[in-house]
């Protein structure tokens, strides 16, 4: 991790491009903060992590393809050393408790100012943490115990992925390819997490998916 002496070195990942921009357009306003790199999707980010090593990545949660956090748990995996901060515009308990298991060192909401991005951009790369009061009160609710839901709690990283694909409306064919698993493989993915959620149709994993916060509503 860069110290005090070297800039910052910040990956952005996010779909929308204006948003990277402001973003970067923000950041490198502070001297000892360098954007490297920049991607619109969850594979795009993963790959770019392994390429450029950044000290931090800003990223959205809900990125498509993978999700934000998957990102941040398989970037973990192979072994990256970056710091995560979520900006991100869905902030219930499920994102930001996923999030937080995942390794987030921040997570703030894109309603926020560009004050508190900042404050949390500028704590974060300093290995402390940051939340923003929007956040907050889904920390206060894990603190005490709030109910979760253990079923969801029981799909597999890979379990997980399908369903966000699932519900971005991509065939088993599409999936497949994504993953570069056979369609039998997805459709098996799929048998499973019906079962295992209690849903009869498709729509039911949309559903699931939307309100768990994989994809948006």
């Amino acid at each position: 991790m860069s110290n005090d002496g070297n800039r910052v070195r910040v990956l952005l990942a996010d779909e929308q491009v204006m948003f990277r921009q402001a973003v970067r357009s923000l950041i490198e306003k502070m001297n000892r903060f360098e954007v490297v790199a920049e991607a619109c999707s969850g594979p795009e980010a993963l790959l770019l992590i392994g390429e450029h090593a950044p000290d931090l990545v800003v990223i959205e949660a809900l990125l498509p393809r993978l999700s934000g956090v998957e990102v941040a748990r398989r970037a973990r995996v192979e072994g990256s050393a970056a710091r995560f901060l979520f900006v991100s515009v869905r902030s219930e308990r499920r994102n930001v408790e996923e999030a937080i298991k995942a390794g987030a060192g921040g997570y703030v909401c894109k309603s926020d100012s560009s004050d508190e991005l900042l404050g949390a951009v500028e704590t974060v790369s300093k290995g402390l943490t940051h939340f923003s009061p929007l956040v907050v009160r889904h920390l206060i609710d894990m603190a005490l115990g709030a109910r979760r839901d253990e079923v969801g709690s029981r799909l597999t990283s890979r379990e997980r992925e399908v369903t966000q694909l699932i519900a971005e409306g991509l065939s088993s064919k599409q999936i497949a390819q994504h993953l570069n698993i056979s369609t039998r493989t997805v459709d098996s993915h799929r048998t499973n997490l019906m079962e295992k959620l209690g849903v009869r149709n498709v729509s039911g994993l949309v559903r699931y998916a939307i309100r768990e916060g994989l994809v948006p509503p």
